[in-house]
């Protein structure tokens, strides 16, 4: 059992200004899609000033850093990403300001930018989180490992993903991308397949001597429509879905001629009891359904987000309930984001690993992003005690 103290040392360590001030910094670095590099050095700051006993960027962009355990018990890895999305029509997207949240039916105050839920305040937090540990005198039982990865918003290898297949390994893993402080046990995955029709140009005066492959096309946009209506649904990851995110015909260069291919992306959401060799039966099989000439169509998987799943009773989802009631004296919602996060690769790495952290992910991607800074305090909190309870195995009050 650990000391019934440790939470009231873990608070007293966390400095919620500085915390707050780092949060609203961060937000204030632009940090695209493989534009991470003044970020990560940031972030890498905020490692060595909270003492972290290494810290490196490797050759992707990815920083991590390590706080060493007495190796009386398991280690965990803590998993951030630190580029985001591009701003569209958000206004003031880098301010960091802080504003009253009562504007979106929200108590407090809330830090205002782009990548302040997705996700570098949540970033900021954990590493407080480990920061706090070291301050409070509170030792892990294993090493804590963060890393802060990039590329995630495009379906990179290069993030955590490459640090798993170098051999950086640990015994449990939290994501803490946005959970609004509850505990999520993972998501559906995700599964893109690229779709293509082949027909046979003519001039479009006389288009009988071709064959559209628009028109190839269209039988099976209706039967896909009927398709998504009946996938399953999981009580815990929420409904198998499927969509056309992108088409395009060719030739299309304004010349009058039928065009002889149209290459469509289907996006195809996978849950429990399903895989991506059924998903991709399933579509041919729509395909054979309303092409019967199999000459006229392919379909090819081009990107797999896995499925992520850890069990409640696992070790690493214990320690994460555990550490959410001492903070807010309720047991926390069981659930699943709607979305995929890297620790979905932790967990393929044979990682179990569960999703902890700040801000409500119904705000990522859209204009008004955004993340409470009391969620913010909360959250680094309960990060700091889920990972002593599941590096000690004992109680954090």
């Amino acid at each position: 059992m650990l000391k019934n103290t440790a939470g009231a040392a873990i608070d007293e360590a966390i400095n919620h200004p500085d915390l707050i001030a780092a949060c609203q910094k961060v937000v204030q670095i632009e940090s695209l899609t493989g534009d991470e590099a003044e970020v990560a050095h940031f972030v890498a700051s905020q490692m060595r000033a909270q003492d972290f006993d290494t810290v490196e960027i490797d050759a992707n962009g990815n920083v991590i850093g390590t706080v060493f355990g007495d190796g009386s018990g398991p280690s965990v890895m803590v998993n951030g990403h630190i580029d985001h999305v591009p701003v569209g029509a958000m206004q003031q997207p880098f301010s960091g300001e802080l504003v009253d949240s009562s504007r979106w039916g929200e108590s407090g105050m809330a830090i205002f930018g782009r990548g302040s839920c997705d996700m570098k305040c949540n970033v900021v937090a954990a590493v407080h989180a480990i920061g706090a540990l070291k301050r409070a005198g509170l030792k892990p039982g294993g090493d804590v490992i963060m890393v802060a990865d990039v590329e995630e918003e495009t379906d990179s290898p290069n993030g955590v993903k490459s640090v798993i297949e170098r051999g950086l390994r640990a015994d449990f893993g939290i994501s803490v991308e946005s959970t609004k402080g509850q505990v999520y046990l993972g998501h559906r995955g995700k599964l893109e397949f690229e779709v293509k029709f082949f027909g046979r140009t003519s001039h479009a005066s006389e288009p009988s001597d071709g064959t559209n492959a628009i028109y190839l096309s269209t039988a099976f946009i209706d039967r896909l429509q009927s398709y998504a209506g009946g996938l399953r649904q999981d009580d815990l990851l929420g409904p198998a879905t499927v969509t056309i995110t992108g088409m395009h015909s060719s030739p299309d260069n304004g010349t009058a001629v039928v065009p002889d291919l149209v290459t469509m992306r289907v996006d195809r959401r996978y849950v429990r009891g399903e895989s991506p060799t059924i998903c991709q039966s399933e579509i041919e099989g729509i395909l054979r359904a309303t092409n019967t000439n199999d000459a006229e169509w392919s379909v090819a998987l081009i990107n797999h987000y896995p499925l992520m799943y850890t069990p409640e009773d696992s070790p690493v989802t214990q320690a994460a309930i555990l550490a959410a009631e001492d903070v807010d004296g309720v047991t926390p919602t069981i659930a699943a984001w709607r979305f995929g996060v890297n620790g979905t690769f932790m967990n393929e790495g044979r990682i179990p690993t569960i999703g902890l952290g700040p801000g409500d992910e119904k705000w990522a991607h859209t204009p008004e992003e955004h993340i409470g800074t009391a969620d913010i305090v909360n959250a680094t909190r309960k990060i700091a005690r889920a990972l002593l309870a599941v590096t000690k195995g004992g109680d954090v009050k």
